[in-house]
């Protein structure tokens, strides 16, 4: 049986040598741990935040994936709300991919939502990484891994989002040269 958990640790390690630091997430005592890695020296100025766990919940996500997040500040918060907003999406059987985003991250930690004007997270393919990154590769190629890279978006983004979806929403970004590692950045809207 494939062991996903050393595959994707083995990619992280290739592409951004080894964590500093991480953090173990419980949501309860029959549900797999989330462990977020945390990475220095990748951007910089930047952390590089990743997930190990996520791919045990396949069933639930529709796909074989874990999650990064690069961010400039509030390191002290990002992991937990990372972690959170995971829990949040496997607790509604959410199916995972590009193109989706979770508000309330003011319901996990107000005072990062209000001190730096995000409270979502939208989850896109990974960009400023190299291609190879993104795509985790099995011995067998059946099954392989996925890596979605997960953004800090304000609440006006996020409406924007939800009515426009997901390539007006990039395109948006895109056009205003937004820096989503940013987080201090201000809103496009």
């Amino acid at each position: 049986m494939t062991n996903y958990g050393e595959l994707y640790y083995d990619q992280y390690s290739k592409f951004l040598g080894e964590p500093f630091d991480r953090e173990i997430f419980e949501n309860n005592k029959c549900m797999p741990n989330i462990q977020v890695l945390k990475y220095k020296n990748v951007f910089e100025e930047c952390y590089v935040y990743n997930t190990l766990g996520l791919s045990k919940y396949d069933d639930v996500t529709g796909s074989n994936l874990e999650v990064s997040m690069v961010v400039d500040e509030g390191f002290d918060s990002v992991a937990y709300i990372l972690a959170n907003t995971l829990y949040y999406c496997l607790a509604n059987q959410m199916q995972m991919g590009r193109g989706i985003a979770i508000s309330g991250i003011k319901n996990i930690d107000q005072e990062f939502a209000q001190l730096y004007n995000k409270d979502a997270i939208y989850f896109t393919n990974p960009f400023a990484f190299p291609e190879e990154y993104s795509t985790v590769l099995t011995d067998n190629h059946e099954k392989n891994g996925r890596i979605l890279l997960a953004i800090f978006i304000t609440i006006s983004e996020y409406e924007y989002f939800s009515k426009h979806g997901a390539d007006l929403f990039e395109e948006l970004l895109e056009s205003k040269d937004v820096d989503p590692f940013h987080i201090r950045r201000d809103s496009v809207l």
